[in-house]
């Protein structure tokens, strides 16, 4: 009987590992084949960025009577990559086992630092009314700050469904160690998140109520 009782129990174990590194393996698999996808988006956004780019250079000669139709494609380009962002946080959120998108994010905020220079650019050139927004937010915080962020992206999201095309929101990593937004920290005096840049003038640190945006839009 005692034997009988050892047997099931090795059976037993045996089984409930067999089961754990498939249910393991086809979890990997699953991360991966998320993987994948991300890198199937980034395929589009690398293609945005080398664009973005190049209306960079475009805008530095940009005429007068080129303006409108140069706010109007930054402006559609402004919905892209929030949309993207939704993309991208939503695998995020999914990604449980792996940790392979720090590439994929990087080249991301690569992309949104050039829209945001050239939101700039054709603040200054053309007088564009919009307001540009930068949101500086940890990439990978602990749980405190994550739920400050956390409530911090809500309150941002009501605000850009409310602005629309009025408001430039452009979420930056503060602590991916990429040298353009560390110059743009520096330049700000951005130290601690979440912090919040309005139209590269109103720095505000902490957390923002959606009242407190809104008065100094």
């Amino acid at each position: 009987m005692v034997k009988i009782q050892k047997d099931v129990f090795w059976k037993a174990a045996i089984i409930t590992v067999i089961v754990f590194l498939f249910g393991v393996g086809l979890g990997y698999s699953l991360e991966n084949s998320r993987i994948d996808d991300v890198r199937d988006e980034y395929q589009n956004i690398e293609l945005q960025w080398a664009d973005a780019k190049l209306q960079s250079l475009y805008y530095q000669f940009l005429s007068p009577e080129s303006c409108d139709a140069a706010i109007q494609e930054n402006l559609r380009f402004s919905d892209k990559v929030y949309v993207e962002g939704l993309k991208l946080e939503r695998y995020e959120n999914a990604n449980q086992l792996l940790n392979k998108m720090t590439y994929e994010k990087r080249k991301y905020a690569l992309l949104k630092v050039e829209f945001w220079l050239n939101s700039v650019n054709l603040k200054e050139k053309c007088g564009a009314d919009y307001v540009n927004l930068l949101y500086f937010y940890i990439n990978d915080p602990e749980i405190v700050s994550k739920s400050e962020q956390d409530t911090q992206s809500v309150i941002l999201k009501t605000l850009k469904d409310e602005m629309g095309s009025k408001l430039m929101l452009i979420p930056l990593p503060f602590d991916m160690d990429i040298a353009t937004i560390n110059i743009i920290k520096n330049t700000y005096n951005i130290t601690t998140t979440p912090t919040i840049l309005i139209n590269e003038k109103i720095r505000l640190e902490g957390l923002q109520s959606l009242e407190d945006l809104r008065q100094n839009l």
